[in-house]
């Protein structure tokens, strides 16, 4: 798969450019805060229906404009295809694929896939676990359509359940009955995302700890941990999703009066967790920001390996100001594994790529586009 062009209009400051890419390695270049970034955004919306830097849709609107607008062509392996995207100051927003209008975002994502990698995702590593939970729902999101419905599902009973649970009278007449319904349905969507994730780390591990010992020279050794209210910390013990719902809904009907108490639902697929062990150590606590960048890096090649599994052809590649962060040695790496596939990336210094195969640079300077 490969993004041919993208053409933005009125999005952030942006007024209007229409971008062409070439199949191999793309520069954005430029100083700070002069736009790249906002590019790297705008395309990687395609393929998770949002902004990754959490911005508000009408943010990503111009102030003076009413609308922004993104359009791409991609090619893939049956066709080229166009897609677009318009958003509006109320929140809504129109999306099409091919000129057919798609109601819903879950219809949206996974038509063009696309790995993100910024400097936040070292929080991957190192933060809490809801950025491994948002690791894992990204990436799994793009290759299947039934977690993504399952995860939407999960997230849309649960606010059911949690507004019921802070009623202040639950004797009344239906609480039981209508908690009893929620906790078997928010069972039933765990069990099938708890499993999935499991599968998906079974995957990432082989991938991930190859990838480090490539980059260290077999030296470091990476290994996960899964942690979840249903289990201990082996993923094996997560991978029968009829166990899986047996557990979960124990353990929703054992919690009842506790989450009464605090007004939540305090346990199930929404509070997992998985660990990142470099070493038999978390790396989290151990590993040194180089070693967790490496980390990082490598959970993001392995999720466009898996891509390229699932769907016969790797998905494009978007690095956000990060190969300057990287030391020679892995910066090489790094483009190596890269060969042959769609990369767009940014950087403040076009020096960092002298003797690198580049086939498009573009200059950015304040919103304005110049291909060099």
């Amino acid at each position: 798969m490969y993004l041919d062009c993208a053409v933005f209009e009125n999005y952030r400051n942006i007024s209007h450019f229409p971008f062409s890419f070439d199949p191999g390695i793309n520069i954005l270049y430029g100083k700070n805060a002069q736009g790249k970034t906002n590019v790297i955004e705008g395309i990687y919306f395609f393929g998770s229906g949002k902004s990754f830097r959490r911005a508000r849709e009408k943010d990503l609107i111009q102030s003076d404009k009413n609308y922004s607008q993104i359009s791409i062509s991609y090619v893939d392996t049956v066709r080229e295809n166009k897609m677009s995207v318009r958003l509006f100051r109320d929140m809504s927003k129109e999306m099409f694929k091919n000129g057919v209008k798609i109601g819903r975002t879950s219809n949206f994502i996974g038509n063009f896939r696309a790995v993100l990698f910024c400097p936040e995702h070292l929080a991957i590593v190192k933060n809490d676990p809801s950025e491994r939970r948002a690791f894992l729902d990204h990436a799994i999101s793009q290759i299947d359509r039934v977690y993504l419905s399952a995860l939407m599902e999960y997230k849309k009973i649960l606010e059911q359940r949690n507004a019921l649970l802070k009623r202040e009278n639950t004797a009344q007449n239906g609480f039981h009955l209508t908690m009893e319904i929620l906790s078997e349905k928010l069972a039933e969507c765990a069990a099938q995302i708890t499993k999935k994730r499991a599968d998906y780390l079974k995957r990432l591990f082989d991938l991930v700890n190859a990838c480090v010992g490539q980059m260290t020279g077999g030296r470091e050794r990476v290994s996960f941990r899964y942690f979840s209210h249903i289990a201990g910390e082996e993923i094996e013990e997560l991978l029968d999703e009829k166990k899986n719902e047996e557990k979960y809904q124990k353990l929703f009907s054992s919690d009842i009066q506790r989450e009464i108490l605090v007004g939540t639902t305090v346990a199930g697929a929404h509070r997992d967790d998985f660990e990142i062990q470099l070493a038999g150590k978390n790396a989290k606590i151990f590993a040194s920001q180089g070693q967790q960048r490496s980390i990082a890096l490598a959970m993001k090649l392995a999720e466009g390996e898996i891509s390229r599994e699932e769907s016969g052809e790797y998905p494009v590649f978007l690095l956000d100001d990060v190969l300057s962060e990287l030391d020679a040695e892995r910066k090489r790496f790094v483009l190596s594994e890269l060969s042959g596939r769609q990369v767009i990336l940014t950087t403040c210094d076009e020096k960092d790529f002298v003797g690198i195969d580049v086939a498009k640079k573009i200059y950015v300077e304040n919103g304005t586009y110049t291909y060099q």
